[in-house]
């Protein structure tokens, strides 16, 4: 009781002292910026003035604000924005549609409390039971099996369904965001969206207002999910999930987002999300060359007549990794770091000094598998979780290799925190194991080079390859679509991104450019040439579009260039070197992704928001090159290049 006591004096000490923040009984407005104001409950331990999951920087100076009492409630008054806070309570139910379910496949997720759904006598019932779960945001009522299935979150919603009944929960915290001549921006209780807590940023000009909330709300420790550091200040009561706390969570935490009513506003808030969630990181350099793997049980011999070969027919390469089988997969051996296949590669460290002499670097595919699911320890932020994560990849790091492979499309995966699970559904009030296998890997392999920080100019900076949503991307699966959902937005600080297994080039296209706009993902892309080995006019297409796309990346089925025919090997050669020629360029560009999350392949409406009709995903255009109005990419069967 008294270790609790302190540590909501403290947050109550940092709370008081910031301009722009009014506390109001239980709840307390910051107006962080002109177009950014946080609206927060106060959790169980205070308010939450530490890092979390989502937001990395709380350092903004504030705006002036001043505390009125009018008509409408209680209004915090600065001069870019009032926030109304309404005494009264909002109801239990939010709309209720009739003959209207939510799409099976993949569907929504289920709430915590009622997994396999609940029997109840009406739709009146089936609300009541969602506003007990506090990780319910939505029901379907089935009128004619009085079953009641309550959701975390939901894709889209099907009509003309017969005998079903869907309702949203309204948010706890109900308030509005008014523009300083008194036009609403922004409605807690008309904001219906589907899944407030992950990220799926509007075009330009398609909102006046973007809202997020910090949900699950937990405080991460600035080592991320690696052995918590010596001499490191570690709260009281954290050790057990190494500095990790989940016991401040509270419903409704807040941050809008004003976007304004031109571009200019609607960058601006990109870069102030950029401030609050942390920016894009800064990508080493080689990370934008060529990268080449093979799913293919490649022994050393091979691989290095693979590699001669690539540098004798002068294909321009930077990355060749290894997928599954550096490591025995039988008998449960893929769980653990330390069966290596010396059946096919008899001695690492001489590898990676081979592939190091051709100034290569490398990575390995890993299929993780949590200590808690043999008995060995904890959940994922436990110290043993943690310390058998770190010490099994930076063991092989130490050796040589680069950087890791987090894929999540296998049957076994590291869950989200609090779940022991050990499959790829883990999911936690909506953090899934796609961006949690993320952030555990991006920060082991952070951490790690900026530990070493020796083996290159710029190979002190992290990189990771993990995947880019729990789901594959598929044409027409972006944010208008119905397959894809959203992540965490804590996800874009873990670059690289694949978009998973069996993407298509008309696929590919359109998520490249919808992540860079909706997710503030500027390397996501796709297993250039494909799963499967097409023609080499497939292989070239692939080509044009992986080359002037953002991270090239040969994956899948053989894709070796020269295995095709001699032209062929020529006509990519040309397009690698294209690419390596605008290295500096990309390399500026992405750059600017991190200043101000601007893509690398823009939408048309990033430059022409008022042609957003016309703007289409299968399209973009590179920014460096927008004033001349005429470099556009297109998708499958449409590609058509120039740049000037």
């Amino acid at each position: 009781m008294a270790a609790h006591a302190v540590v909501c004096a403290a947050l109550a000490r940092a709370a008081s002292s910031k301009q722009g923040e009014v506390t109001i009984g239980e709840v307390r407005v910051q107006a962080l910026s002109p177009n950014l104001v946080r609206v927060e409950p106060r959790g169980p331990k205070g308010f939450e003035d530490r890092s979390t999951f989502m937001v990395v920087n709380r350092s903004f100076p504030g705006v002036s604000a001043e505390l009125k009492n009018t008509e409408d409630g209680k209004v915090v008054r600065t001069e870019f924005y009032d926030v109304v806070l309404r005494g009264s309570e909002p109801p239990a139910c939010g709309e209720m549609l009739q003959d209207t379910d939510v799409e099976t496949d993949p569907g929504g997720t289920r709430s915590s409390k009622y997994p396999d759904g609940i029997l109840v006598p009406d739709s009146d019932a089936c609300c009541a039971a969602c506003a007990s779960d506090p990780t319910c945001n939505a029901w379907v009522y089935t009128v004619d099996l009085a079953q009641c299935y309550t959701l975390n979150m939901w894709l889209s919603l099907k009509k003309g369904q017969k005998n079903r009944v869907f309702g949203v929960r309204p948010p706890r915290l109900s308030f509005e965001v008014r523009s300083a001549s008194g036009a609403v921006l922004y409605d807690s209780l008309q904001d219906y969206s589907k899944a407030r807590h992950l990220l799926a940023w509007p075009a330009p000009l398609a909102a006046s207002s973007y809202a997020l909330v910090d949900h699950p709300r937990f405080h991460q420790p600035e080592w991320g999910a690696t052995p918590v550091p010596p001499k490191a200040e570690v709260g009281t009561g954290l050790e057990p999930t190494s500095g990790y706390d989940f016991d401040n969570g509270v419903e409704g935490d807040t941050y809008v987002f004003l976007l304004g009513d031109d571009l200019d506003g609607w960058m601006a808030s990109r870069a102030e999300f950029a401030a609050l969630t942390g920016p894009v990181p800064v990508l080493p350099d080689y990370a934008y060359g060529t990268w080449f793997t093979w799913w293919h049980p490649y022994d050393e011999e091979e691989a290095k007549d693979d590699i001669e070969q690539w540098d004798t027919d002068d294909l321009p390469l930077d990355v060749w990794g290894l997928d599954m089988n550096w490591r025995h997969v039988s008998d449960g051996k893929d769980r653990f770091y330390d069966h290596p296949n010396t059946d096919l590669f008899s001695n690492f460290d001489a590898f990676f000094s081979y592939l190091r002499g051709k100034g290569l670097r490398t990575f390995f595919n890993d299929h993780p598998f949590p200590v808690a699911g043999r008995g060995a320890g904890g959940l994922q932020t436990s110290p043993e979780e943690v310390a058998f994560r770190w010490e099994g990849l930076t063991t092989w790091m130490a050796r040589g290799l680069d950087f890791w492979w987090f894929d999540v499309n296998w049957g076994i995966s590291i869950p989200p925190p609090t779940v022991n699970q050990s499959g790829t559904a883990g999911n936690w009030l909506g953090l899934g194991n796609a961006a949690w296998g993320s952030h555990v890997y991006f920060t082991i392999v952070d951490r790690f080079h900026r530990m070493l920080g020796s083996r290159g100019t710029d190979n002190s900076r992290g990189v990771t390859l993990t995947k880019f949503a729990r789901d594959d991307a598929r044409p027409g699966s972006g944010p208008k679509g119905s397959n894809r959902p959203p992540e965490s937005p804590a996800q874009h600080r873990y670059p690289v991104w694949w978009t998973g297994d069996n993407v298509n080039l008309q696929a590919s296209v359109e998520s490249m450019v919808d992540a860079g706009v909706h997710d503030f993902k500027p390397f996501v892309h796709s297993d250039c040439g494909g799963d499967k080995r097409g023609s080499a006019g497939d292989l070239l297409r692939w080509t044009a579009h992986c080359a002037f796309g953002t991270i090239l990346r040969y994956h899948g089925e053989d894709h070796r260039p020269w295995s095709y025919d001699g032209e062929t090997e020529d006509a990519v050669r040309s397009y690698l070197r294209a690419r390596y020629k605008l290295l500096p360029t990309l390399i500026a560009a992405g750059r600017e992704a991190t200043s101000g999350g601007f893509p690398l392949a823009a939408r048309g409406d990033l430059f022409w928001p008022l042609e957003k009709g016309s703007s289409r995903s299968d399209q973009y255009i590179s920014k460096e090159k927008a004033q001349h109005g005429h470099n556009f990419a297109r998708g499958p069967a449409r590609i058509s290049l120039v740049f000037a």
